[in-house]
Parts: structure tokens; C-alpha cells; sequence
């Protein structure tokens, strides 16, 4: 099952932050600084967490949110940006 998560990070070394931006961008759309939208499958999720947990410190912070799929058709948000929208993906 594929689900949308949003993903966002406080991580106060640079290098490790962009690292954690760098892998993060190869799974999902970064919608603001330290927030990314992805939709992930149980193994991508379980994958992307051993990454990212393998960058960060002690004393930063990662946070995963969960969203439904009547969650995300109801996100609201206001200014620039576009809705979460699903990834196409091609079978052959």
C-alpha cells in the first residue's frame, strides 16, 4: 500500500542536513524548507527511515506524518504551492 507521508526535519549541522535533504528529494517533493511530501510503500518507508536515521544526531529531529487519503484531499493551504498529488508510475 502506497501512503502519503510528510516529512519534516530539524537537523542543525549543515552537512547532515543536506544530506537528509539530498535523500529526501529522491523520495518525495520538498513542499518548504525542511518539509518534503512522499508517497512511500511500506518498504520504501521502512528503507527511507534506516537512511535517514543513519544521518541525524542526537539532538535533531525528524517527524513523520501519516496522511490518509481523506487527509490528504482535505489539506488547506494558502500562498504558493500545489496540492499533494499522487506520482505516476508505469508498469512494463
Amino acid at each position: 500500500m502506497i501512503r502519503l507521508w510528510l516529512i519534516t526535519y530539524d537537523i542543525s549541522d549543515d552537512d547532515n542536513r543536506r544530506k537528509v535533504h539530498d535523500i529526501l528529494k529522491n523520495y518525495g517533493k520538498r513542499v518548504q524548507y525542511s518539509v518534503f511530501e512522499c508517497h512511500l510503500s511500506d518498504k520504501a518507508l521502512s528503507v527511507l527511515r534506516e537512511r535517514l536515521l543513519d544521518e541525524i544526531d542526537n539532538a535533531d529531529s525528524l517527524r513523520w506524518y501519516p496522511l490518509c487519503t481523506w487527509c490528504s484531499e482535505t489539506v488547506f493551504f494558502q500562498g504558493l504551492g500545489l496540492p499533494p498529488e499522487d506520482e505516476a508510475f508505469f508498469l512494463q
